[in-house]
């Protein structure tokens, strides 16, 4: 990772991850933004300072051709949405363009299941022009399929493994708690669910990739999605919700190996959480429990993986960079 000098880069998407990835570069110091790019008109034309309240007095444009008269940029910051279908053309166009990219796609963290032909495309483009594409995040990202597959090296027998998030939606971005249903009723939010248009995205792009990095042959995968339901009032800052409304999600996918070991990954998204907590549980040889008291804070955590993800990008090898190399144990 190049920690040694400034890197360039260019910020693609300024929504709220995207106007924290604006701060805080400016914040550390080690990154020098000289190109933005997002088609909205409310921000085209205005400089980073204005729109995010930080970051260099660099002019928003609304496509990447607008930017050729603008800074030398190495790497695209891009935060910008979820699904691979979506971000990847506008990833095959920043490469071609000469930039590492390190994106905040959930999907692409384990793209290979749901999208492999643009996902091969991605990569495939990426290596011919000799840049790195990088899938960076939380969740997707670090703590239900990175991490876990990580500290399994400490075991020499790997025989189940469960991870479980308890967020506390109240203390993240209003726009997740839309994402998640909060307020809704819960027949709206069941009719989304079928229509498959809420809810967190690539959790079971987190299972793929755990499977992968164990090594194991899995099966079918089970996923449930199901509304948390008010039994009385919850207000919590802005937020109030009625009786009978909807305070969350709780989401779980789950598979087991043709040895019968189960991976189980549970996902709870909550206004009114009390106790929020990351874990992960390895049943093996030894036996691991981790815990962060507290959850981690996925914005800020985010918005870390991003530039650290930048710093590794211009040193990585070309291609797309999914599947770290990271060990994982048990056989």
């Amino acid at each position: 990772m190049s920690q040694d000098r400034s890197i360039r880069v260019v910020h693609v998407g300024l929504g709220q991850i995207g106007r924290l990835l604006v701060q805080r570069a400016a914040e550390s110091g080690g990154f020098q933004s000289v190109a933005a790019i997002d088609p909205n008109p409310e921000y085209t034309g205005r400089t980073l300072t204005d729109v995010c309240g930080g970051g260099a007095a660099v002019v928003i444009r609304s496509c990447l051709a607008e930017t050729r008269e603008d800074g030398d940029a190495e790497v695209a910051l891009q935060a910008v949405g979820s699904h691979v279908e979506d971000i990847g053309p506008q990833i095959i166009e920043l490469v071609e363009a000469g930039l590492h990219v390190v994106t905040t796609a959930e999907e692409l963290v384990w793209p290979f299941d749901r999208s492999r032909a643009l996902a091969d495309r991605i990569d495939e483009t990426a290596r011919r022009c000799g840049r790195s594409v990088v899938a960076a995040g939380v969740n997707p990202g670090v703590l239900m399929d990175r991490l876990p597959a990580f500290i399994t090296s400490l075991c020499v027998r790997v025989d189940a493994v469960r991870v479980y998030r308890l967020v506390d939606l109240s203390k993240r971005r209003p726009a997740l708690r839309r994402k998640m249903g909060v307020g809704e009723s819960e027949k709206s939010v069941r009719a989304r669910i079928e229509a498959r248009s809420i809810g967190h995205v690539g959790l079971p792009e987190s299972l793929g990739y755990l499977a992968s990095a164990l090594g194991w042959n899995t099966g079918l995968v089970s996923e449930r999605l199901d509304p948390i339901i008010a039994d009385e009032e919850v207000v919590r800052g802005e937020e109030r919700v009625a009786p009978g409304a909807v305070l969350g999600l709780d989401h779980e996918v789950s598979c087991e190996d043709d040895r019968g070991r189960p991976l189980g990954l549970h996902l709870v998204m909550r206004l009114d959480a009390e106790e929020p907590v990351d874990e992960i549980v390895v049943d093996g040889d030894p036996p691991l429990h981790l815990r962060f008291l507290g959850g981690v804070d996925g914005d800020v955590a985010t918005v870390a993986t991003v530039l650290n993800g930048a710093r590794f990008a211009i040193d990585a090898p070309a291609g797309l960079i999914a599947k770290l190399p990271m060990p994982a144990g048990g056989w």
